[in-house]
Parts: structure tokens; sequence; C-alpha cells
């Protein structure tokens, strides 16, 4: 079994923007049993996320994206982050610099295999501990995709 992290990122106080949160949560009951996968919740995605997935064979981020398909889970893969551009500034680093400042100054601690999922959201900017109705009719069948998708990477 691979070493694995499965990081929720979001902002637990808006609607759809918690997504990652919330089903990190669920995904930890349903791993519990599994000793090489760790879970963990991060309210932002920039530089301070690389020191969670150092030295993890498999890192696995789960976000939100605003999206016109909702529900929708979009993969990128590690390949596919590096064409996107950095950010010049460390102090506002996106999720590219900070894999690439990791490659960089950690190579070897670096999971060689990481994986970005995208959850299409309809509204990331209301107070509320709801999600909007037409992510909640989705959520078990995302919830059910990454369970699949976590299974498959870490055995």
């Amino acid at each position: 079994m691979k070493k694995t992290i499965v990081l929720g990122i979001g902002n637990p106080y808006l609607k759809d923007d918690r997504i990652g949160l919330k089903i990190v949560e669920e995904l930890e009951v349903f791993f519990r049993n599994k000793k090489d996968v760790t879970f963990d919740f991060y309210y932002s995605s920039g530089i301070e996320l690389l020191d969670s997935i150092l030295d993890y064979e498999v890192a696995i981020f789960i976000d939100s994206i605003v999206s016109e398909e909702v529900g929708k889970i979009s993969y990128l893969t590690l390949e596919d982050i590096l064409l996107f551009p950095e950010n010049p500034s460390v102090h506002s680093a996106n999720f590219t610099t900070m894999i690439k400042l990791g490659m960089k100054i950690s190579p070897n601690r670096m999971p060689n295999q990481i994986l970005f999922c995208a959850i299409g959201i309809y509204d990331p900017f209301t107070f509320s501990d709801e999600f909007s109705s037409i992510l909640q009719e989705t959520y078990a069948d995302i919830l059910e995709e990454l369970k699949e998708k976590i299974n498959s990477l870490t055995t």
C-alpha cells in the first residue's frame, strides 16, 4: 500500500466552497482501516500546503472550482499542474508554484504521484452550512467516485 495523504481544501463557512472539506471528512471515516492513508484539512491552497505533502508517495487534493458542470470532478495530474503558470511571489504562491518549489528544494521528499480533484460548484460566496441544491443532488455520486479513485491510487 502506498503512503498517501488526502487533503480537503475549502472554507467551512461558505456554501459550496466547503465541499472539499466535507468530502474528505467522510472519506476519512470510510478509509479509517487503511493505515497508510492520512487525511487533513486546509483553508487555503498556497505555499503552506508544501510541508503537509512531503514524505508521502501519493498526494491527493480535493477542492472546488466554479463551473457550469456542478458536481463534475476534473482531475489534474502532476504533469497537468506543471503546465500552469507560476505566481512570481512566494508570499502569494499558487498551487503550481508550491509544487515546483517543493520539487526544487526537496525533490526526494515530494510525492511521485499528485492528483488534484476539482469539484465543480455553483456558489462559493454565500455564508451557509448547506450546499446549493444542485450540488447537494450530486453529493453522493461525488463521494462514491472519489472513494473509487482513492482506492485505485492507494493499492
